[in-house]
């Protein structure tokens, strides 16, 4: 961890200034260095929050970015992800990092109330009718497949979510030939270790090319659907540069400005294509991930799993998919349809394949290992992510690679009134000193049960997200009824850490304890959530590291930022602190 003399800093003259011996008020005599430096590293986060209403210069000062990098460093909660192309460094940003703080903190302390609560909503004009969205790490970044209201023209847009501009249209917009399907988006490297967001996303078209006066956009995403007639599946990934976003999402020029038009006009085109794949199969469970600093992608297509000989009448179906490369296996989770030879209930297998080597198709891989998970008929299988942020260059801290990676979560949400199960599978250390997920430990946890409404979940490593629909409701709109969070019980933050933690440096008081029930429903007050509970929702999407949902409404051009906490936009913020260094450079009187 850092000490304090390896953080950047500038103190801008005007702030020194009103830190001087000729000042009447004695606390004003002490140098600005000595509140940075010796008084303020003393201090909890609500203390410096207190101290910033006691006058006008010490507002100033308590927003100085270097006290909020040293409680950021300092934070033994998990903290959003830092993207890789923040400049830890870079004056113009470092607004941020006091963003990052308070959203570490409201997550984590809402996460754990009895009564957790979505406090801010937001309604986003999207210029388009969104079909499918993913959130990046971090909440700030969304990437969708959207279509215009004559459903003639479809699009892979991206959205900057922090913009204090409301009326922000997208980034940038790739026109594609049919409705995309299938999104998956992560911050990793390209070309020469550039950071930037790798999109992936499928589409179908008739096999021989015609159509025969079907629309397939109006089709389910589901592949379990049985398409009028063959059809051709493609799956496709594409780079946008992180530069390049970063250049167009300042929040500091207007969109409208002569500036704005002369950057956007000098960049080059956004999407850069990566991968086109084709197969005349569907294309299911897409992943990104990194392995050795270099991007992957995978599809089901890439790898064959031979069926079980004790039920090999029954029909085999791959439920969920992840690939873990540090231990070169993918975690394939199976489903075996007994229900379709009379039998009572489905049965489902958890197993480990080894993870075929780059660019091999169709091998045939048996399982490595493998257990059963009973007594559920699913209608979704999820698997959490084993994301690892990417650092920076100048970030002042690294993930610990050796560190112990947390645990995978499995979601099993049942049909009807079941409910949905949560199993937790654990890491255990090898003989090579590796860390590697074993399926002896595969335990689970705890059920989430709603006696009205089926339940569903947005998985996450440490909470997941659970929203009610009606039980009968299958379609790809569903009726949201409500939203809520999980905890996953047996997650102890002690046995996972992510870097040193010093139990004295206190940076927060005492914060809310671990709750005693898993799943508790948010407090919502919004007129326009009360519309997707009587209309239906086209897409839903959420970010773990900040709480941040976001629920497209259906048939309309807007959507819905549901967060925590409300977050000062930097527009109004740096306003006001202009005003206030105009008033005490022209004032003597500073309290």
């Amino acid at each position: 961890m850092p000490d304090s003399t390896q953080l950047t800093r500038f103190i801008p003259p005007f702030l020194k200034s009103l830190f001087s011996q000729d000042n009447t008020c004695h606390i004003h005599k002490l140098l600005v260095d000595i509140w940075v430096d010796e008084i303020l590293i003393h201090l909890t986060i609500e203390d410096v929050i207190c101290l910033r209403r006691v006058n006008k210069a010490l507002f100033l000062i308590t927003h100085e970015p270097i006290i909020w990098k040293r409680f950021l460093v300092r934070l033994s909660i998990p903290i959003p992800p830092l993207r890789p192309s923040l400049r830890w460094s870079l004056d113009r940003t470092s607004f941020q990092i006091e963003q990052l703080v308070f959203k570490a903190i409201c997550t984590e302390d809402n996460w754990r109330r009895l009564s957790p609560k979505l406090s801010e909503t937001k309604v986003v004009f999207a210029f388009y009718e969104i079909l499918e969205m993913k959130l990046l790490p971090g909440g700030q970044y969304m990437v969708a497949s959207a279509k215009d209201t004559a459903s003639r023209r479809f699009y892979i847009c991206l959205f900057c979510l922090d913009h204090p501009d409301p009326t922000f249209p997208p980034l940038a917009r790739l026109p594609v030939p049919t409705k995309a399907f299938n999104i998956e988006a992560r911050f990793l490297p390209w070309h020469r270790s550039r950071p930037g967001i790798m999109i992936m996303y499928s589409q179908r078209a008739p096999e021989d090319g015609k159509l025969r006066g079907y629309d397939l956009n109006e089709l389910s995403a589901n592949p379990d659907i049985d398409p009028p007639y063959p059809l051709r599946y493609e799956c496709l990934c594409t780079f946008v540069d992180m530069e390049a976003l970063e250049l167009l999402s300042d929040p500091f020029i207007t969109r409208k400005s002569q500036a704005f038009r002369d950057r956007a006009a000098a960049l080059p085109q956004p999407f850069q294509y990566v991968i086109h794949f084709v197969s005349n199969s569907p294309i299911e469970h897409p992943s990104l991930f990194e392995s050795d600093g270099k991007p992957f992608a995978a599809v089901l297509s890439s790898i064959r799993c031979p069926r079980i000989a004790s039920f090999d009448q029954a029909e085999h179906k791959i439920r969920a998919v992840r690939v873990l490369p540090r231990q070169n296996q993918v975690l394939v989770i199976r489903t075996l349809r007994l229900r379709k030879l009379d039998k009572h209930q489905d049965q489902h297998t958890v197993e480990f394949h080894t993870l075929p080597k780059a660019g091999m198709l169709g091998v045939v891989s048996g399982a490595d290992d493998h257990t059963m998970i009973n007594n559920r008929n699913a209608t979704s299988i999820h698997i959490s992510d084993n994301y690892e942020p990417l650092r920076g260059p100048d970030h002042p801290f690294l993930h610990d690679p050796n560190a112990r990676p947390p645990p995978l979560s499995i979601y099993v949400c049942g049909e009807k009134l079941e409910g949905m199960e949560q199993i937790n599978l654990y890491p255990v250390l090898s003989y090579e000193r590796h860390w590697l997920y074993n399926l002896e430990w595969c335990l689970a946890q705890s059920t989430v049960k709603d006696p009205r409404f089926g339940v569903r979940v947005l998985p996450g490593v440490r909470h997941a997200l659970v929203y009610t629909v009606p039980w009968d409701d299958l379609s790809d709109r569903p009726k949201i009824k409500s939203l809520g969070r999980y905890f996953n019980p047996q997650f102890q933050r002690d046995e996972y850490p992510h870097w040193e933690v010093i139990q004295e440096d206190l940076v927060v008081r005492q914060r809310y304890l671990r709750p005693v029930p898993e799943h508790a429903p948010f407090k919502l007050n919004s007129n326009a959530f009360q519309q997707i509970t009587e209309t239906g929702c086209s897409a839903i999407t959420w970010d773990e590291s900040t709480g941040r949902v976001c629920i497209a409404m259906q048939k309309s051009l807007k959507f819905l930022i549901m967060d925590v906490k409300k977050i000062v936009a930097p527009d109004d913020r740096f306003a006001r602190w202009q005003r206030l260094q105009a008033m005490m450079n022209s004032s003597p009187n500073f309290e």
